[in-house]
């Protein structure tokens, strides 16, 4: 009797703080995600509905990130709070351990953990997608989002552009370089010293208004003579207007699969796994190994965020009770410290996979290979009272 009350009141105790925790942790990256995309979203002629649907997505890809955080916070706030009132000791006077008490909240980890796999499998890839398809129409509805001054950017299919500077809040370009395949995969340059991108929905194109430029272009000759085949026609023009037609929903439906492995469930991305490794094998290619190579870290990632909420709860709990502080100030320090190191771990791993200088599931592991000994050393140091015994 006294044991379920225990454990309803461990609940009890944790799930406000949790529910709020969780809240706050969610906010913030929400805010730090539209404060970081605030320039490129804002002040382009975007519907606040367009740029409140882009939030919404981002916030749903972000949920295996926070739910970590959230645990790991939680826990060292509730153990922390619970050892410094002197409860613990009270419990474990009563024979119960710190393990015992520490139970019901675990049970409510591994029911998140599997909650969790479930909805990054699902929801997570549904999410991205539109995210993806969104942000592709967009890029073509107000061209100038995409550009990036100083880079080449594949603005059309086929089409290249660098730009060294673009006026704010406009489409107009300075210094711009241009290439493009034609009819026979000829190869068109283009270099202007300023221009216009000028979108029109109502036919879906988007017209490039060129000034103050010349046009190399690649003419096609049949192969009867060496010198005819690399022959140029250059145009000087002082202004270029040239039409494109914005991709179809059909063709944005059918984009190339290497931008989007991670709008892939379990099942499609072992399907594809084992269907670019048969590719591989008779025909090998750097290209299809990096994609495998990011195909296979997607999959692990799937299984390792819920892992990792068990990990970070296992550290949590018994660093409450060793600190003994409870409050928001100094597990907040603590948490975030130990989260810093743990996302580290995770992004120069996954770096590395994707030059594929390590194996994908190495990758994804190693910042929980690394952390869950540490978390069952520190449960059974707390469980057997050596922490205290020392300090």
């Amino acid at each position: 009797m006294i044991i379920k009350k225990l454990d309803l009141y461990m609940i009890r105790l944790f799930i406000p703080p949790f529910l709020i925790i969780y809240s706050t942790i969610f906010i913030i990256f929400m805010i730090q995600f539209f404060w970081s995309q605030i320039d490129e979203l804002t002040g382009k002629n975007i519907s606040v509905f367009i740029i409140l649907k882009f939030i919404f997505y981002f916030g749903i890809s972000i949920i295996p990130l926070v739910t970590p955080i959230a645990l790991l916070l939680t826990s060292i706030i509730i153990f922390g709070d619970f050892s410094e009132n002197q409860e613990l000791i009270a419990i474990k006077s009563s024979g119960i351990s710190l393990f015992r008490v520490m139970i019901p909240i675990l049970g409510i980890t591994f029911i998140l953990s599997i909650v969790l796999y479930f909805f990054s499998d699902f929801a997570i890839p549904k999410a991205k997608m539109k995210a993806k398809k969104l942000g592709y129409q967009i890029s073509f509805t107000h061209p100038s989002l995409k550009l990036k001054e100083g880079f080449f950017v594949n603005l059309l299919p086929n089409f290249y552009i660098k730009i060294d500077r673009k006026s704010m809040n406009s489409n107009y370009l300075h210094n711009i370089f241009i290439f493009f395949y034609g009819k026979n995969s000829l190869v068109s340059t283009i270099i202007s010293k300023k221009g216009v991108l000028i979108p029109n929905e109502k036919d879906e194109s988007i017209q490039l208004k060129l000034m103050n430029g010349v046009l190399y272009c690649e003419n096609f000759h049949e192969p009867k003579k060496k010198k005819e085949q690399n022959s140029y026609q250059i145009v000087e023009f002082d202004t270029l207007i040239q039409n494109f037609k914005i991709p179809s929903e059909s063709k944005i439906k059918n984009l190339d699969d290497y931008d989007f492995y991670q709008t892939l469930n379990t099942k499609n991305i072992i399907k594809k796994i084992s269907f670019l490794k048969k590719k591989i094998n008779t025909n090998p290619n750097n290209k299809n190994k990096i994609y495998l190579a990011k195909l296979q870290l997607e999959l692990q990632k799937k299984f390792t965020f819920p892992v990792t909420c068990i990990i970070m709860f296992l550290i949590g709990a018994p660093l409450g009770a060793i600190i003994r502080k409870g409050g928001i100030g100094y597990p907040t320090m603590i948490a975030l410290i130990i989260f810093t190191i743990y996302y580290i771990l995770l992004t120069i791993t996954q770096n590395k996979v994707e030059k594929a200088e390590i194996y994908p599931w190495i990758g994804a592991w190693i910042p929980n290979f690394i952390f869950f000994p540490v978390s069952i050393w520190m449960t059974y140091k707390t469980v057997m009272d050596d922490f205290y015994i020392k300090y």
